[in-house]
């Protein structure tokens, strides 16, 4: 391994996998881009206290070992009129080769928006955008008529809404003191060509510069600024963030999903989660289960020590609970157009 990379982060043998371990300044630069990741290397280097050459090294170095494996917008497509449905899939006579044909063709249609294999009770979850029930149905059909007879259990729930929270647990901060980003509520914004050309760089690539978004839709960098910090004030740009392999440091990624016998207490269990740091998504369901929580973590101790605790703090509102393993993220875009 190059010397000149010692200091930035170093790799261990755990279990068989190959993980890393930031260094305190490479945590930092994490931060701001968790926080917003199209800030400008200038901007993050003024914050860290690192010279921008440095930064823009660090950063360059994360992406090439796949840490960083791209950047993306968080959008509010509720705002927009669209419904966010979220389908489960547990597999039955397939192989790898089928599999990968089902993921593939989910990754190509325009309707999907996040699409992951796991383990567990179910093998493959995906997040579907849709103006109403029926444009959602015509592409669930249209799926099932492909490929259902791989299918042994099917599950459809509508998300009426998420919080989207950072990893606080890699930057050593309580969550609570960092923003949270809120999925839902009604249409309130109307979109032209222009804004839906910046949503679609943005969602794709959150730090995409102004100069490259102006010259592909003829506006200038002001006019494409002016028209994001609207989007931005309206509600519809949530937050800017990087897409973290978190894998790389030793980490887990699992959806726990709950029917709760009540559904009153609500804000009372979003409360709860949003304080554990290791917390990445919040999710209110309607259908088989009420309540989906997406947490990152280091082994199945964890994860126990965190069941048990919700249980012993909400044992008359939970009814029935189980976890997924999230082991593959094939698709994350929140542009639904």
């Amino acid at each position: 391994m190059p010397q000149n990379k010692i200091f930035i982060y170093y790799y261990m043998i755990i279990d068989n996998k190959m993980t890393i371990e930031l260094d305190i300044k490479n945590r930092k630069i994490l931060e701001q881009l968790e926080l917003n990741s199209r800030q400008s290397n200038s901007q993050i280097a003024k914050k860290v206290g690192l010279s921008k050459d440095a930064v823009s090294y660090r950063i360059n170095n994360l992406e090439q070992i796949k840490f960083i494996s791209g950047y993306y917008s968080v959008l509010n497509i509720a705002k927009l009129g669209l419904i966010q449905f979220k389908i489960f899939i547990t597999f039955q006579n397939t192989d790898s080769q089928i599999e990968k044909e089902i993921i593939e063709y989910l990754k190509k249609d325009k309707n999907t928006g996040w699409v992951v294999s796991c383990d567990g009770y179910y093998n493959l979850m995906i997040v579907v955008w849709a103006k109403n029930p029926i444009i959602f149905n015509k592409f669930f059909i249209k799926f099932l008529n492909k490929y259902s007879k791989y299918f042994k259990e099917r599950d459809v729930l509508i998300i009426p809404e998420e919080y989207a929270l950072r990893r606080s647990y890699l930057l050593n901060k309580a969550q609570i003191k960092l923003p949270i980003s809120y999925y839902g509520g009604e249409p309130t914004f109307d979109l032209d060509k222009k804004d839906i050309l910046i949503i679609e760089s943005l969602a794709n690539n959150s730090r995409e510069s102004l100069h490259n978004i102006a010259y592909k839709i003829g506006l200038t960098s002001e006019g494409v600024a002016h028209r994001i910090k609207n989007l931005q004030e309206n509600g519809i740009l949530l937050a800017f963030r990087p897409k973290l392999n978190t894998y790389l440091l030793g980490y887990s990624f699992y959806n726990l999903l709950f029917k709760l016998k009540k559904t009153n207490n609500f804000s009372k269990i979003h409360e709860y989660f949003k304080k554990n740091s290791n917390v990445v998504y919040i999710t209110q369901y309607l259908g088989k289960y009420d309540l989906g929580v997406d947490i990152e973590i280091k082994d199945q101790n964890e994860l126990r020590d965190i069941l048990s605790d919700f249980k012993d703090n909400f044992k008359e509102d939970i009814e029935s609970y189980i976890s997924v393993l999230i082991h593959n993220e094939h698709k994350l875009s929140y542009f639904p157009f």
